[in-house]
Parts: structure tokens; sequence; C-alpha cells
């Protein structure tokens, strides 16, 4: 288990009900009683100060520019991808959530978004939700329970309703297994599952799965055999904050506010503030801090190559003193994951346990994250949220490297492979140096790591393939457990999962955390997860993970910054700018 993961989950033992929203772990039945979130409350530990927050009233009007690393791929299809090209600009079209959200106040916990209250039976399979009445598509049409249903069949089923065959949503393992959808009297939608989980709330709440599908421009097209629809092609019509102006691909993206979109802040006043966002599609990082430096951008891009660095924060610092902040978000995972469904050494556990052994995880740090990053799952610097809110987890392989380099040398003869041997790599073309690390790394343990190198749309492909003995796998999982067995599962069941494996272990582990019904029993559950997948098996080698920060003009108020996950608070609808 990655040191953020650790965070992550040790934050539910220690989260208290306040303010909005339902507390993550607490397995009692939630009423989802509409309560205030949309105040820019600090959203937990952070280790620096968070940009954008004031006491004084926010100011409405003005257009904020930010920085997008690329157009959005997929036709902006949440259901296809949960690039940060998309869910940077999707958070703004098609809100922060879907039914409901992670609450600004505190990520952690729960809080209505397109439905306003929810009921789970007592066995915690059925979940009943009561779908919010003055929530509108951006083309004046009311959201209904049918628009849910509709787009959790999307989500959740290879087959829609209608009877046309669709490819399944890469998101599919993230929902679990969803046997029925229905829609009940007075705007109800009732969810079955297969099997229950006390955790379908937190799960549903990954700002990934984003409603961007609206049943009344997309049905009739599936119906006439088109089933792959995108979101682009019916004119990005969506239920958030701003409505799509105009799209000119490879140069921008222009969103106003939408002036019936439902939400209002603690005072009373509608959101969102500003009269929209400008988003430049700037693929090349140093472009973008030249935008920046120009005053043509107020805040930069998220994503992996454009967050910054340390030698270009320290530019940033020296060119714009106090009139720059940054936003500092946990991020992802720089991890090896093995392919053990094709034929290789890395089929024997021995062998990847060695490779993990071997890794020099703090060398990762200045070589690949800019510098900015903690080694998981404990190796290195203390983690830089503040620990006095954190149990203190059992940490893997506490001696030092020349101690755990013998050791991968001992299992690797062992294994019957000391004279090396050959190991294909799926390498991201915007993390050539992750992969050539690697590369180097491995090379002392007789290792020689084959890299093809590909390109984003090659990689969305590859990475949900069998074609690869390795790879790094995508983005950061779930701040829950429960939600990460679409990067944990088998392969057959979760596509996107970074190893592919068939490990009925694993399917049986995810199974009881979705059984237990107590914050204990799921803690006891996820240490014996946390050292079966990454120690006992390692079918993953987590390496560091990575700080991403992200630079903004200091007039930019009411930014809500996660603590981790930069998918999070994406919506920007209690941002303003401060002139």
């Amino acid at each position: 288990m990655t040191k953020l993961s650790t965070v992550l989950l040790t934050v539910l033992l220690v989260t208290v009900a306040c303010g909005a929203g339902s507390r993550a772990g607490t397995p009692s039945v939630p009423s989802g009683a509409i309560q205030d979130d949309s105040g820019a409350a600090r959203a937990g530990p952070f280790p620096s100060p968070t940009p954008g927050f004031a006491t004084q009233a926010p100011e409405r009007g003005g257009v904020l520019v930010l920085a997008n690393r690329s157009d959005p791929p997929a036709g902006f299809d949440t259901l296809r991808t949960s690039s940060i090209a998309l869910i940077h600009i999707g958070g703004a079209l098609f809100g922060p959530g879907n039914l409901v959200r992670r609450c600004r106040a505190n990520m952690f916990m729960v809080c209505p978004d397109l439905a306003t209250s929810w009921t789970a039976a007592p066995g915690f399979a059925e979940w009943t939700f009561t779908i919010r009445p003055d929530a509108y598509w951006h083309d004046g049409v009311p959201f209904t329970a049918e628009d849910a249903k509709f787009w959790f069949e999307l989500a959740a089923f290879d087959t829609e309703a209608t009877g046309t065959r669709r490819v399944s949503a890469y998101s599919r393992g993230l929902l679990g297994f969803i046997e029925r959808v229905e829609t009940l009297p007075n705007n109800q939608l009732r969810i079955t599952l297969a099997e229950r989980n006390a955790q379908f709330l937190e799960i549903l709440a990954n700002p990934r799965l984003k409603i961007a599908h609206p049943r009344h421009l997309m049905e009739q097209a599936i119906r006439d055999g088109e089933p792959s629809v995108t979101p682009l092609s019916v004119g990005l019509v969506g239920t958030g904050a701003y409505r799509l102006e105009q799209y000119k691909p490879t140069t921008s993206i222009r969103v106003r506010r939408f002036e019936r979109y439902w939400e209002r802040d603690a005072g009373g006043r509608r959101l969102p503030y500003l009269d929209g966002i400008d988003y430049v599609i700037i693929p090349e990082p140093f472009a973008m801090d030249a935008a920046f430096r120009t005053g043509r951008i107020d805040g930069g891009a998220r994503g992996r190559a454009h967050y910054l660095d340390a030698p270009r924060k320290r530019a940033y610092d020296r060119a714009f003193g106090d009139q720059v902040t940054y936003a500092e978000v946990g991020g992802d995972t720089f991890r090896l994951a093995f392919n053990v469904l094709r034929p290789g050494p890395w089929q024997d556990a021995r062998v990847r346990r060695a490779i993990s052994l071997w890794i020099d995880k703090q060398a990762a740090i200045p070589v690949v994250l800019g510098g900015f990053g903690w080694t998981s799952p404990g190796l290195g610097p203390e983690n830089p949220f503040d620990q006095k809110l954190f149990l203190n987890w059992p940490k893997f392989d506490r001696g030092t490297l020349e101690e755990r380099r013998a050791e991968a040398v001992r299992l690797i003869a062992e294994a019957g492979f000391a004279e090396g041997f050959k190991m294909g790599h799926l390498c991201r073309s915007i993390s050539v140096d992750r992969c050539v690390f690697l590369k180097d790394q491995l090379t002392g343990l007789g290792i020689e790591l084959t890299l093809d190198v590909v390109d984003e749309g090659r990689w969305n492909e590859a990475r949900i393939s069998l074609g690869h003995d390795s790879q790094g796998g995508a983005g950061t999982p779930s701040p829950i457990p429960e939600g990460k067995e679409a990067v944990y599962g088998r392969f057959s069941q979760n596509p996107d999962a970074y190893s592919k494996h068939e490990d009925p272990v694993i399917g049986g582990l995810f199974r009881e955390l979705r059984q237990a019904l107590t914050l204990r029993q799921r803690v006891e559950i996820w240490r014996r997860f946390d050292h079966y997948l990454f120690a006992e098996q390692a079918y993953i080698v987590p390496i560091a993970v990575r700080i991403e920060v992200i630079p903004y003009r200091t007039y930019v108020r009411g930014l809500v910054i996660p603590p981790v996950d930069d998918h999070t608070h994406t919506d920007f609808a209690t941002v303003w700018l401060e002139r």
C-alpha cells in the first residue's frame, strides 16, 4: 500500500462528523439531507497555505484564464477516460460529481449533488436517491431520474437498456457490481447492487464519474446505431456551473456562467461567481510558464509534465514574489506493475519481490518527481501532511538499500534468473523520464527493460490490454479502499488495473471489504490486502508519490484545493477574482 493510500484510509479513522455531508466510512443508513457545502473552506491537512481563501465577500464577474495541457481526449467522454486534460475542464461543464460529490469543506466526506438525499436498505445492497428538482441541462431540459438511470446503465453495463452494444466504460470497475437500476415515483432512482456495499456513496463520489451524457440527446442516436456517440458530438451539454460557449481544438475552450445552475453559497448568493473561464490549450510546460509570465493566464494546467518541479518553482518565486501562490496536491504514484498473465520470469513472485527490493525509491524524487514527493510505502521522509491526524501504519522494507539489494540478489538467484532477463515496458510518452529511471535501476539487477514509448491515444488503448510485460498504470486510485478495485482488481473485471492478474485472493479481499460494516473491520482487511498485494505477491511496486505544484496569481481567490487527487474540486464554482 502506498503511503498516500495509508494517509487516505487513515483519514477515515479520524474524520468526525462536522459540517456538510456523510462521514466517510460510516455504515449506518445515510439520510443525505441537504446541507451547505459552498464555502471555500480548507479541505484538510495541507503542507502549505491554500491559495484563494479570504474573509472578504467574493466579487462577482470576470473571466478566469487557465492553462490546460491538451485537448480533452475521447470526445470529452468521462466514461472513456479519466484524463486530467478532460476532468480539469469537465468539472466546470459537468459538475464536481454526479448524484453525490466530495464535500468542498472536507473531501473525505460525501455531499449531495444532483441528488438531494438518499437512503440505503438495511442490507446496504439497495440505494435510493431523490433527484434534485432544480437541476437543468445547459439546453434548459430538466435533469431527472430517467437521465440518471440512462447514465448508470452506460457506466455499469456492456449493453445499454435499448439493446445496442457498447464498449464497456473504463470506469465500470469503479462502481462495483450493479445488478439493476430503476426509476421510482417522485423523481427517485433505485440502484440494486449484486452484494452489500456500505461504502457505495464514497465510491460514487469519485470526481471522475461525471454525468456528461444527456439522455434526450444521446439515447436516440444509440438506438439508431451510433453506440459510440460522445458528449462532444452532442454539443457538450452538461449540468455544471458553466456552459460551453466556444471550443477551438488545439487552441482554447471557453465556458460561461450557466444562469440556471442550482447551487448557492452560504449567504444565499448564486454560484458561480465568475462570468466564465477560458482554458488555453498549452501542451508544452515551458510555454505555459511563458504565458504565466506575460499575464496571458491566471493559473497553471494540471497534468504530469505541467506541474512545477523545483527549478521551475524557483524561477516563479524569483519572477513573481508575492504575486504568485501555489496549490500543492498529493498526486499520482510512480509505480511499476507486472502483467503476470503474460509468460515470463515476472510470473514468479520472487522475481517481482526482488525487483521491488532492488529499486532505489528515494532516488526517484529528485530525478523524476521534480524534487517534490515522498517515497512509498514509507522508506523515505515523512509525508507532507500533518502527522498528528494519522496513525502510524506498518511499513515494509525498513532495511538499508544495501540490505534490500542483497536480499533481491538472493531472491532472483533462488528463482533461477541470476543471469538476468529481458522485460518489456509500456511507456507513456509524457513519462519517459520515469521509464528511463526504471531501465537504469533494473540494469544493476541484470534486467534489460525494453521500452515501448507510445503517445496518449495508443497508451489509453494499450494500458487496458495484455500486450506488455509491465507498465506504470494510470493516475491515482479512489481515496477509499473499496474504490480501488478498478486499479488493483482482476483484469477480467477491471481492464484498467495496474497489474494484470486473475488472483482470486484479491477478489476475495475486496469482497470482504464490501461486506465489512465497521472501520475496524475495514482496517484489518486492508492491512492484509496491503501486505498481500505489495509484499507477498508484489504485483505492484509503489516507488514514490509526487506532490503536484500548480501556480496561480494571488488575485485568484476562492480556490478549493484538495489535499490529494487533482481530479477533485475542478468545478471552480466558488472561485472569484480580486482586482
